[in-house]
């Protein structure tokens, strides 16, 4: 499958380390060099402004997908192509996985993990299948790969499962492995279940 658009899942905040932008920017930029438009939450804070505001400026489409009440603070990004409003968490999720090829995570809090394990889950049960990937920005999920690694080791998380997702540590090594991943096929699904 040829990727067209990556969602960034990241934080309404920018953190309290400088680095955490500074990458966000850096996967923003790649992203956009390969021709690939960027999804994201929409807003006009935090990381999210500049991975959008880098899409933009680097060419490509920054497409948002924004909850009703976050649109009506207008807390949405005025320099992005297009908007999509959706009423529930839930149907956003949908937006997201419906308009997006691949799917990217950097820092960001408790959205960001929903979102990361909304994505993990439908590629487990065979909903979608699409690469997944974490951006782990100064160790910043050290402890939710720990978790995981702990559920694999307790018999909760497949390993097949546990290693569908991507884990780098610079914004180079997560784009080139998005890009360059090859998805197990479409049925693989039950068997990387384990039950």
């Amino acid at each position: 499958m040829e990727i067209k658009h990556i969602s960034i899942f990241c934080g309404a905040h920018e953190g309290n380390n400088p680095i955490y932008a500074k990458e966000a920017k850096s996967v923003s930029e790649l992203i956009a060099k390969k021709g690939v438009n960027v999804v994201f939450g929409g807003g006009n804070v935090g990381l999210m402004k500049v991975i959008s505001d880098t899409a933009i400026d680097n060419g490509v489409e920054a497409l948002g997908i924004s909850l009703r009440s976050l649109y009506e603070l207008e807390l949405v990004n005025p320099r992005i192509d297009e908007v999509v409003v959706a009423e529930t968490l839930l149907d956003r999720k949908d937006v997201f996985m419906d308009r997006s090829d691949a799917f990217v995570v950097l820092p960001g809090g408790v959205g960001s993990l929903d979102e990361l394990a909304e994505v993990m889950a439908s590629n487990q049960l065979g909903i979608i299948n699409k690469p997944i990937g974490i951006l782990n920005t100064a160790g910043y999920y050290d402890h939710l790969i720990a978790w995981m690694v702990k559920a694999v080791e307790e018999g909760f998380i497949t390993k097949a499962n546990f290693d569908d997702l991507i884990i780098a540590d610079t914004p180079e090594e997560l784009v080139e492995a998005i890009l360059s991943n090859k998805r197990p096929a479409d049925t693989d699904w039950t068997n990387r279940l384990g039950l």
